[in-house]
C-alpha cells in the first residue's frame, strides 16, 4: 500500500496520471465524433481519428522525453487541440467547450493558482478566437447558448479559482501553526520531535554532552521572552505543552544547564523545572521528553524541590 502510494504521489506518478487523464478525454472525445452524423465544418470522416493519434502521440513523446518546460508545452496543446476539436464540433453549444475548462481546472489542481490563471487567461484566447468563427455561421439562437455556457464556465471556473487561492491561503497558514507556537514564538512540539532529533546521535557521535530540560511557570510568555533572552543561538527551544516549554542544549553539561535554570528562576518565582543530559546515542527525543516530563511530577515550587533531575534512560 504504501509503495503504491508512493508511486501514484510521485513526480512521475502524476505526469502518468495527467497522461492517463488527456488519452482518456480524448477517447470520448473520439466516441462523440465518431457518432455525429457531420461536422460543424466539412472534413473526411477520419480527422478525429487523425486528431487522436497526433495528441496522443505528441503527449506521449513529451511524457518520455521531458525536454525543458514540457508541462508548458503539454498544456498549450490542450488549449490547440481542443480549441481546433470546437471548431468541428456540430453541437451548438459545442459539448467539447466543457473539455477546455476541464483542462484549467485539472492545472490548477496539480500546479496551484498561477498556472490556473494562465491556463484560464489561454482558454479565453482560444475561445475568443475560435467562438466569432463558429457564430458567425450559427443562428441568433444558437449564438445565444454558446455565449450563455461560456458566461457559465467562466464564472464557475473564477469561483474555483477562489477555491485553490483560499486552500493554499488555508495550507500556508496551517504548516505555519504546526512549526510555530503562536504564544510564544518558538517552534512548537511537533517541530522539534521531527526535525531535532537528529541531535542525539550527533552529541553521542563526538562525546559532547547534550543536555535537555522541561521548564514550567504559570505565565509562559513571559517566561518564554526570558528565555529567548538568555539562550544562545545554538539552543532549541519549543512549546512542550500548555504550561511546559523544551529546551535542547547542545554542547552543555548539567551544571551549566542548572545555572541557566536558576537565572531564570530568579527572575521567575514560580519555576520548576526537570533536567536530564542524554547518555544514550540512541535514545529517542520524544522517549527522552516524556521522561523529563514524568520527572516533573517530584517538583514543587518551594526553594528546595523546584528543580529535579532525571534518571538515565535504559
Amino acid at each position: 500500500m504504501m509503495s503504491t502510494n508512493s508511486r501514484f504521489t510521485s513526480d512521475q506518478g502524476v505526469l502518468l496520471m495527467q497522461y492517463l487523464a488527456r488519452g482518456l478525454f480524448a477517447t470520448l472525445a473520439v466516441i462523440y465524433f465518431h457518432n455525429t452524423e457531420q461536422f460543424f465544418f466539412s472534413a473526411p470522416k477520419a480527422t478525429p481519428w487523425l486528431l487522436f493519434i497526433a495528441y496522443v502521440g505528441i503527449q506521449l513523446i513529451l511524457l518520455f522525453w521531458r525536454p525543458a518546460n514540457a508541462d508548458a508545452f503539454s498544456s498549450a496543446l490542450d488549449l490547440v487541440t481542443l480549441g481546433i476539436v470546437m471548431l468541428f464540433d456540430a453541437g451548438n453549444p459545442p459539448p467539447t467547450m466543457a473539455l477546455l475548462f476541464v483542462a484549467v481546472l485539472s492545472n490548477g489542481m496539480l500546479h496551484g493558482l498561477k498556472r490556473f490563471l494562465i491556463m484560464l487567461l489561454g482558454a479565453e484566447v482560444v475561445l475568443a478566437i475560435v467562438l466569432p468563427i463558429r457564430l458567425s455561421y450559427a443562428p441568433v439562437a444558437d449564438s445565444s447558448a454558446s455565449l450563455f455556457l461560456v458566461a457559465a464556465l467562466t464564472a464557475c471556473m473564477l469561483y474555483f479559482g477562489l477555491m485553490i487561492w483560499r486552500n493554499q491561503v488555508l495550507a500556508r497558514a496551517a504548516l505555519e501553526a504546526t512549526w510555530r507556537d503562536p504564544d510564544t514564538d518558538f517552534i512548537s512540539r511537533e517541530a522539534l520531535v521531527s526535525t531535532a532529533g537528529w541531535l542525539v546521535p550527533l552529541h553521542d557521535r563526538i562525546s559532547s554532552p547534550l543536555t535537555l530540560a522541561l521548564v514550567e511557570h504559570h505565565d509562559l510568555p513571559l517566561l518564554a521572552d526570558r528565555v529567548a533572552q538568555r539562550i544562545r543561538r545554538s539552543d532549541v527551544a519549543a512549546r512542550y505543552d500548555d504550561t511546559h516549554l523544551a529546551l535542547l542544549l547542545p554542547c552543555t553539561a548539567t551544571a551549566a544547564a542548572e545555572q541557566l535554570l536558576n537565572d531564570l528562576r530568579d527572575r521567575h518565582p514560580g519555576l520548576r523545572a526537570a533536567v536530564m543530559t542524554l547518555t544514550d546515542g540512541d535514545a529517542a527525543l520524544e522517549q527522552a521528553l516524556g521522561h523529563l516530563q514524568s520527572t516533573m511530577a517530584r517538583t514543587r515550587e518551594d526553594d528546595d524541590h523546584w528543580l529535579a533531575h532525571a534518571a538515565p534512560m535504559h
